[in-house]
């Protein structure tokens, strides 16, 4: 029969949905039925609560001896919520951005309590498999960077198996920044990094104050007082050596990109790193940089550096030329080079400024920062020698390294550039380029034969006209072939094909079946749920069907909710019988309709050739009795035409194809 249910809030007109008491159940809830809006009542403490984190609403964690789940709040009122308050929470279930959560919820403060004392300690591999989400949990790790917002302070926490970031809501007097390269234990909830398709693509913790940060292994006073560490020791074997906390290094520096790029020189030893710091620092400058040793890309770098100049300013020595191959050798790598290429080419969908350039059998980009450049295309021509001062960038190619021994194996070159300046156009390219000459051998061609060019677009013209309605006539004729409503054939198209299936059926003595299909109680759906609601049911219904037929059988609306099937090609008759049972299993899922779903079933009536008849005013009769048969014998099933109803076909005529006789009085 018939069943609607609201997606939100909305009670099932059958039965009442039962009670949630616990936060494990409801956030165990598969979707379809979190949808549903279940009702929740469960009494739980309070591990997070933050009205400012969410643009679109308050984010609220709490647990109860079953687990933890999130409950969407409004922003506004901001409520008088502690880590540890005891609440008794009214709401009903709801999907969420990834895992099901508690909606238009009703809070009552009941007492105040504490934080759950037992927290497992889980791994990066862990948080990401799911069933943690939500979950009250400890991570352990060191403490890379802390983000300090005015809500909110943001720890990035480099852990054995990976990075995940932990938020919490600023606390005034704290220094965060004294956590940074400590070894720490943070006990929170893991909420998912999600997409727009509902999936888990990160991980992000979410801890109700820094008490809840247990400091294992304090971090140094001044990171500036570490011993200082020559650039070229970066990554080299240290017997005892560990890369968990941050290193002092000093250098020259040799290009800043602000809030990006570092790039300093030691001696002859250049070195990149990348760092989030905006102060700027001029090259030549002598700065002390701390960070944490990483490595990226095959190279040996530092993580969440940060630096601080400490005198200089003297200019840099204007570096030696080398060539594209000298650099791709990899001994000039991270420092401040010269080199020359033939521009080829722009790269505008670049996020920098991008030149392409030529040297020898080698191509190499030029990479510029952001804003060094206005918008649209840089001013030096295709075809221009440059002279490049900037730092050597190799990148290397992860596919032939890893096929080898070992060493690394060179696969590009990019030139990083500290600005415009760093660019000397040493030739133009001539005029009277080919691609100049063509340009003019153009304009005689269009000169010569404008009169030609004229009829060219007149044709076009008639072409295009032509075309125009030829699409015309096609469409017309498939609007007169097809039902406006779900594009299935209609009884015209359905004639033709089921004349040429019953001719192709005689000729090789084939069998060839039909299903008359007819929705049970269909008028109860356009009565509760409106007649929209009837229409994106039918077109939902034709397409069910579609995808349960071969792609050689026809699927025809003949009108209201009536549907008739061609199944012509059948190996033997039972092979109908097996196409009815699945257009039965099709329709059993309930209809999702707008915010409603609808349960509905269908009465298939079900004839062969040439034991149903020999043409098609027979073939129609007989399904048609059988389906009626079908719905006499309680709907929601199929009946085979036999013998035993030939009377009932005989005396009838068709319905289905122009009669306008009654039907019968059970439909």
């Amino acid at each position: 029969m018939f069943a609607a249910v609201a997606s939100r809030g909305a009670q099932v007109s059958q039965q009442p949905l039962r009670t949630l008491h616990f936060a494990r159940e409801a956030h165990s809830l598969p979707y379809d039925q979190a949808i549903r809006a279940f009702p929740v009542h469960l009494r739980a403490v309070v591990t997070y609560y933050d009205p400012f984190i969410d643009s679109r609403h308050g984010a609220l964690f709490v647990h109860d001896s079953s687990g933890a789940i999130f409950i969407k709040l409004p922003s506004r009122p901001i409520l008088a919520l502690l880590p540890g308050t005891v609440v008794d929470v009214e709401g009903v279930s709801a999907t969420g951005d990834y895992a099901p959560i508690l909606d238009q919820a009703k809070l009552r403060i009941v007492g105040q309590s504490h934080l759950p004392e037992n927290a497992p300690r889980v791994t990066m591999q862990e948080l990401l498999s799911g069933p943690m989400e939500g979950q009250w949990v400890e991570v352990e790790g060191t403490v890379h960077a802390a983000h300090v917002e005015s809500r909110n302070v943001t720890f990035d926490v480099e852990t054995t198996s990976g990075r995940v970031s932990a938020t919490t809501r600023r606390e005034t007097g704290v220094d965060y920044e004294s956590f940074v390269d400590g070894l720490v234990r943070i006990h929170g909830n893991a909420g998912p990094v999600f997409n727009q398709r509902r999936q888990m693509v990160g991980v992000h913790l979410f801890f109700p104050t820094i008490g809840e940060v247990k400091v294992m292994q304090a971090a140094p006073g001044d990171p500036f007082a570490l011993p200082i560490q020559s650039v070229a020791q970066l990554g080299r074997f240290l017997p005892g050596q560990q890369m968990a906390h941050r290193v002092h290094l000093q250098g020259t520096v040799t290009l800043q990109w602000p809030g990006s790029t570092l790039c300093i020189q030691n001696g002859g030893d250049g070195f990149c790193m990348q760092t989030a710091q905006g102060t700027r620092a001029r090259t030549g400058d002598f700065v002390d940089v701390v960070g944490f040793p990483a490595i990226s890309a095959y190279k040996a770098t530092l993580e969440d550096a940060s630096f601080r100049v400490s005198g200089g300013g003297a200019p840099a020595p204007l570096p030696g030329l080398i060539t594209a191959d000298e650099a791709l050798d990899g001994n000039d790598d991270g420092q401040l080079v010269r080199i020359d290429g033939e521009l080829i080419g722009q790269d505008l969908a670049a996020s920098n400024p991008t030149l392409m350039l030529h040297s020898g059998k080698f191509i190499f980009s030029a990479i510029l920062p952001k804003g060094a450049a206005g918008p649209g295309m840089l001013p030096w021509k295709d075809g221009s020698i440059l002279r490049l001062t900037g730092i050597c960038n190799v990148q290397f190619d992860s596919v032939n390294t890893n096929l080898g021994e070992g060493a690394v194996r060179p696969g590009a070159l990019h030139i990083l550039l500290r600005s415009a300046d760093d660019l000397a156009v040493l030739r133009t390219p001539s005029w009277w380029t080919p691609q100049h000459a063509l340009a003019a051998f153009a304009m005689i061609g269009i000169l010569a034969f404008a009169g030609l060019f004229w009829i060219v677009i007149l044709r076009y013209q008639v072409e295009q006209r032509t075309e125009a309605l030829r699409d015309s006539r096609e469409r017309l004729r498939h609007l007169s072939e097809h039902d406006a409503l779900t594009n299935l054939p209609n009884r015209i198209l359905l004639n033709d094909r089921l004349r040429m299936a019953i001719a192709r059926a005689r000729r090789f003595e084939a069998c060839l079946g039909l299903l008359v299909v007819d929705v049970d109680h269909f008028k109860e759906v356009n009565d509760e749920l409106g007649h929209q609601a009837g229409d994106e049911l039918l077109c939902e219904l034709a397409r069910r069907m579609c995808g349960s037929v071969r792609s050689t059988d026809t699927v025809a609306r003949t009108g209201g909710d009536e549907f008739i099937v061609v199944l012509p090609d059948l190996r033997i008759p039972a092979e109908a019988e097996t196409i009815a049972a699945k257009i039965l299993a099709a329709v059993s899922t309930p209809f999702r309709l707008g915010n409603e779903y609808a349960d509905i079933t269908v009465s298939v009536g079900v004839a062969t050739f040439p034991e149903g008849g020999t043409d098609i005013e027979g073939l129609v009769k007989s399904a048609d009795a059988a389906m009626y048969l079908a719905k006499a014998g309680g709907r929601n099933g199929y009946k085979v035409y036999t013998g035993d109803i030939a009377r009932a076909v005989e005396t009838a005529p068709s319905p289905r194809l122009g009669s306008q006789t009654p039907q019968a009085s059970y439909r």
